[in-house]
């Protein structure tokens, strides 16, 4: 399974630079680069964590066949089902009472009925094409700003002598109640 999408979000699109300076305390221009790419970090970061994205945009997922499948992070919507059909070139879109899309606990979810035969040589048989809305909130802005600071007030990958966390306690407290959790 491969799965894309069209835009990701850069960390200034969640947290302005000025805003990460005034949280750290900053008030020089001479990190700006890093604290930057620190921003950008902390939001994949949180991003990848939650299962949610933070820029509305489309998601394509490619599949070797038809299966019920549950589409990775947060994607809303499916707008269309294309399949290579045996000895074809082309990709021919899938009629849409063929499959039904649903969301269970924040997970989209598309069942496929009596579906055609697909190329068996091909690794992306099966090409589906949806939306993602954005789903950043002041909270989650919060917890960026906050592993951001950790992340500038700890540069190193290995502090010798301490327990470190990948994403600080506090930080998980506030983005625990936002994640999407495969319950299968």
């Amino acid at each position: 399974m491969n799965f894309t999408y069209a835009a990701q979000p850069t960390g200034t699109d969640i947290v302005s630079l000025a805003d990460m300076k005034e949280f750290l305390r900053v008030d020089h221009s001479d990190e700006d680069t890093t604290i930057t790419a620190i921003i950008d970090a902390a939001t994949q970061s949180i991003q990848d964590y939650t299962g949610r994205h933070f820029v509305a945009t489309t998601w394509t997922m490619s599949i070797k066949t038809f299966y019920n499948i549950e589409a990775p992070y947060s994607a809303s919507t499916v707008t269309s089902v294309k399949y290579y059909k045996p000895n074809e070139e082309a990709l021919t879109t899938l009629s849409t009472d063929k499959y039904y899309v649903g969301t269970q606990l924040g997970i989209l979810r598309v069942n496929f009925l009596d579906t055609p035969s697909v190329e068996e040589n091909r690794f992306g048989g099966v090409e589906i094409v949806g939306t993602v809305t954005n789903q950043i909130n002041p909270q989650l802005t919060h917890a960026i700003k906050m592993l951001a600071a950790h992340y500038y007030e700890n540069r190193r990958a290995v502090v010798v002598g301490t327990i470190t966390a990948v994403i600080p306690l506090g930080v998980k407290a506030i983005i625990n109640p936002y994640r999407l959790i495969n319950l299968k």
